[in-house]
């Protein structure tokens, strides 16, 4: 089974040096990616990240596909514990989504990848 790129059009790979620090004149610059993503526009703020904190703790810091713990609350605060997980939009900002908390679901890497390879396919996500 073939995945296509998770890499939008356009956006160089990051490559990375024998150190293992990013190669800044490998990536699109802020301005670039806002011109060909304008619903970046507002960033993730401070309402988007309470909605992101919401949306952690409404699932107990599990994935919603998987049940993986992907999530810890130290001090306080959800922190992310898994690479590549994250919180998902389920109607992406770009098809006019937001970030209220209905709109937004807790997956780990793996089930991230699924939706958004789903998503970028047209099979929904």
């Amino acid at each position: 089974m073939t995945i296509k790129s998770l890499v939008p059009d356009g956006f160089k790979s990051k490559a990375v040096d024998p150190g293992g620090k990013r190669k800044r004149e490998n990536r699109r610059s802020d301005a670039e990616r806002l011109a060909a993503e304008p619903w970046r526009a507002d960033g993730y703020g401070k309402r988007y990240r309470k909605a992101r904190q919401q949306v952690i703790e409404r699932q107990g810091g599990r994935c919603a596909i998987t049940g993986k713990v992907v999530a810890e609350k130290r001090g306080g605060t959800w922190r992310i514990t898994e690479p590549g997980a994250g919180v998902h939009h389920r109607v992406a900002l770009c098809d006019g989504g937001t970030d209220d908390p209905s709109n937004l679901v807790l997956l780990s890497a793996s089930a991230h990848a699924l939706v958004d390879a789903q998503r970028r396919r047209g099979q929904g996500g």
